[in-house]
């Protein structure tokens, strides 16, 4: 790196390749040091990575640095006190690293004006100083461990952008403290039972904060005293009309304030009711006009959904989103053709005692997904408006799935059904591009004889797993077009080959929780495909090379008894592998030494984990 270096970033995606920055040192006047990094789970895990400088020693050199993070450095676990000595310094990032706390030395960087560390899993206190930071704007320290808010909190008043207020015990100062300071933004108040008084509520003056997003959030074992006090709190925490989005968390009382629904927040577009168990009846959310995503989850007190959750004649004019999740107690709902004009996802997730849906709740809808609702039955008519489906341990007394009531399906998941046995048609489906089946003990076929041509011809992908009742396809059951497929039986690997067409364009599969010792055979898998996973395989121990041989990428995932690749190592072909929960197969590919890695040496893409 050039001693001249003013700005420097990098994108970081391989925790192996990296080495640390030797030469960062030499850069005294750096002004800024962000690395672009892709924090969050995928499937390989999460992306990290290490700082091999010693950041005391880095202090000491970059003196002159205005803009610093460390976002993604998950080796840092504690920041030297020499940060202190940054004078200039205006922003600084510790967020996603293994940092315990900051040293009071960080209250003398009297220009910061941006401090996050989001994610920070250890962090439990700030600094008793961070006060002293008066030209700070910016403060964001969410899933951290921390508690309470620093003392004198509210002698931060430049600060404009606050994503988490816990209230203090003492919550007639800690809501004082909140209501003199400026915010706007986002903002998620904890600890919410903490307000003794509810007119001490009306001290954190969110009526008059330019908030476009407030979560309000009670302890969850949190039992009231009196549930009209908790009703008048919450109705003091209102909020400006400029609000967007809304989430109310563990709410203790039994009804909510006319705030929530009377269209005061005329801007409203999201709105989420989290685990508020008290709560006997839903409020008329059908008034709020400007609503589209609404969220209702474990509220256990509602057994019945009726008039009274509409409020009007024509409610619910702008909704498009409408989720459904852990109602244990929920038994009834009561629908119009009126109700929601404009829904396009209907979500219902853990309602046992919920029994049934009309046509009228499916109105116009386009993706309905269902899960651990055994009860709930779809009457079967006409649909020509739905383009997803997905019913997931749901609809207990589905035996037949009569696919031409579902002309327009572009997606179909048909998951966990008992008693599903065959998918019904008598008519080619133009849109189906996409069909699951997994997890269906009694599922026997998904075409019926007498289509006379290819009964679902724009199908690319189809994935058929722990089905063990069904043994082969019919013949022409394969549209042309499957590029993609996963498979759990031997046998219906076996008829894919024979009853594929030759002009087929099927490219990748995934084959898992097969009962083998050795796999693919030459002659098993059909010659167009290009991609190959093995997943879930307990039993698995060596595989053909010959069966491997017109590959171009290879995956294994939890073959633990997988010994070695072949003897004749992997065809020149793959350029693509992915090894991951296979110790055995890891020891030896896993570096040079390894028993296997000259098999693997010419591969491009290695991921062994």
């Amino acid at each position: 790196m050039p001693k001249t270096t003013r700005h420097f970033s990098f994108v970081f995606r391989d925790v192996k390749s990296f080495d640390g920055l030797g030469s960062l040192t030499d850069a005294e006047r750096l002004r800024s040091f962000i690395p672009i990094t892709q924090i969050g789970r995928n499937f390989f895990g999460s992306f990290a990575w290490q700082f091999k400088v010693s950041i005391h020693d880095l202090f000491s050199k970059i003196k002159f640095i205005r803009v610093l993070s460390f976002n993604g450095c998950s080796k840092i676990k504690e920041v030297p006190h020499s940060l202190g000595d940054l004078k200039h310094l205006h922003s600084l990032d510790l967020s996603n690293t293994g940092i315990q706390k900051l040293p009071e030395s960080i209250c003398l960087l009297y220009n910061l004006l941006i401090l996050k560390m989001n994610y920070c899993s250890e962090l439990e206190e700030f600094p008793l100083n961070l006060h002293k930071l008066t030209k700070l704007r910016c403060l964001e320290f969410k899933y951290t461990k921390v508690t309470k808010m620093p003392m004198h909190f509210g002698e931060l008043k430049n600060l404009q952008v606050l994503d988490t207020f816990i209230i203090d015990r003492n919550s007639e100062v800690s809501t004082k403290q909140l209501g003199g300071l400026n915010l706007h933004g986002m903002l998620s108040i904890k600890e919410v039972q903490n307000i003794v008084n509810p007119l001490d509520a009306s001290e954190a003056n969110l009526k008059n904060k330019h908030l476009v997003e407030l979560g309000l959030e009670w302890k969850l074992d949190h039992i009231p005293d009196d549930p009209r006090k908790e009703k008048e709190l919450l109705q003091n925490l209102q909020p400006s009309n400029h609000l967007e989005n809304l989430s109310i968390k563990n709410y203790s009382g039994t009804e909510f304030p006319s705030w929530v629904f009377d269209n005061t927040l005329s801007n409203l577009i999201s709105l989420l009711l989290k685990d508020c168990k008290y709560c006997l009846c839903l409020p008329p959310l059908g008034l709020l006009a400007s609503l589209k995503i609404l969220i209702i989850t474990g509220l256990d007190g509602i057994v019945s959904i009726g008039a009274e959750f509409y409020g009007t004649n024509s409610p619910f004019t702008s909704l498009e989103r409408l989720e459904f999740y852990n109602m244990k107690e929920w038994e009834e709902w009561e629908c119009k053709n009126t109700s929601f004009p404009r829904l396009q996802h209907l979500y219902l997730d853990k309602c046992p005692k919920l029994r049934g849906l009309s046509d009228q709740h499916l109105h116009l809808m386009r993706f309905l997904s269902i899960s651990s609702c055994p009860l709930v039955n779809i009457p079967m008519t006409h649909y020509d408006f739905l383009e997803g489906m997905m019913i997931d341990g749901g609809w207990d007394s589905l035996t037949i799935f009569l696919l031409d009531l579902f002309p327009k399906l572009h997606s179909l998941h048909l998951i966990r059904c008992q008693n599903l046995r065959k998918i019904s048609q008598e008519h080619a489906h133009n849109h189906l591009r996409s069909l699951e089946i997994n997890d269906c003990p009694q599922f026997e076929s998904f075409l019926i004889e007498g289509v006379s041509e290819k009964p679902m011809q724009i199908l690319t992908r189809m994935d058929i797993d722990d089905c063990p009742k069904m043994e082969m396809f019919p013949d022409g059951g394969l549209s042309l077009n499957v590029k993609y497929t996963s498979l759990s039986s031997l046998k219906l690997i076996a008829s894919l080959r024979e009853t594929l067409d030759p002009n087929t364009c099927l490219e990748s599969l995934n084959i898992g929780k097969l009962d083998v010792e050795c796999f693919p055979d030459e002659v098993l898998l059909p010659r167009s495909l290009s991609k190959l996973g093995i997943y879930d395989c307990p039993n698995l121990k060596k595989m053909h090379y010959k069966g491997l041989c017109h590959l171009s990428s290879l995956t294994l995932i939890n073959c633990p008894n997988l010994q070695c690749l072949p003897e004749e190592g992997l065809p020149k072909s793959i350029s693509s592998l992915v090894i991951l929960d296979c110790p055995l197969l890891k020891e030896r590919c896993q570096n040079p030494d390894g028993e296997d890695w000259r098999k693997i040496a010419h591969i491009q893409k290695l991921n062994i984990g």
